[in-house]
């Protein structure tokens, strides 16, 4: 009486097909989350910098602090909104995001702390990332970059 089972060979070849495989996926993967974090927190960036670019035009000064961002509203179209609903995530620094801020002159020294989130010199009006440290190896094509200079 026979027994209904793979051989040895048949398992060894299947492993191998799924081996095979795996090699050609995996690499297609490695880096997609590093490259999506910096396309998310450049583009993040470039709203915070439009919105205070709106600001200005709209109340003639630049705001004093990216909270005023949040809590400053005007009327579009009739309808009254704020800048910002919320303060987006810069995520080099955190995996999860980091929506904190720090406003402050921009002769303060260290430029950045390297606490994550965005720095705004409040006498310049501008805004960066604060994490100053190239970025390694595991970030892809940003790697040796600074966050801060983008």
């Amino acid at each position: 009486m026979y027994r209904k089972a793979f051989t040895l060979i048949e398992i060894l070849v299947v492993v191998s097909i799924l081996a095979i495989l795996a090699i050609m996926i995996i690499p297609n993967f490695i880096g997609f989350d590093a490259e999506a974090r910096v396309v998310t927190t450049k583009s993040n960036l470039e709203t915070l910098r439009t919105r205070i670019s709106l600001f200005r035009a709209k109340e003639g000064r630049y705001p004093a602090s990216l909270g005023e961002l949040i809590t400053t509203t005007y009327y579009d179209a009739g309808v009254q909104k704020s800048y910002l609903n919320n303060l987006p995530a810069e995520l080099i620094s955190d995996k999860n995001g980091n929506s904190t801020y720090d406003d402050r002159p921009s002769n303060v020294a260290p430029s950045f702390f390297n606490n994550g989130g965005w720095v705004y010199f409040t006498d310049k009006a501008e805004i960066y990332i604060d994490w100053d440290v190239p970025l390694d190896k595991s970030w892809g094509e940003y790697a040796e970059q600074k966050p801060s200079e983008w």
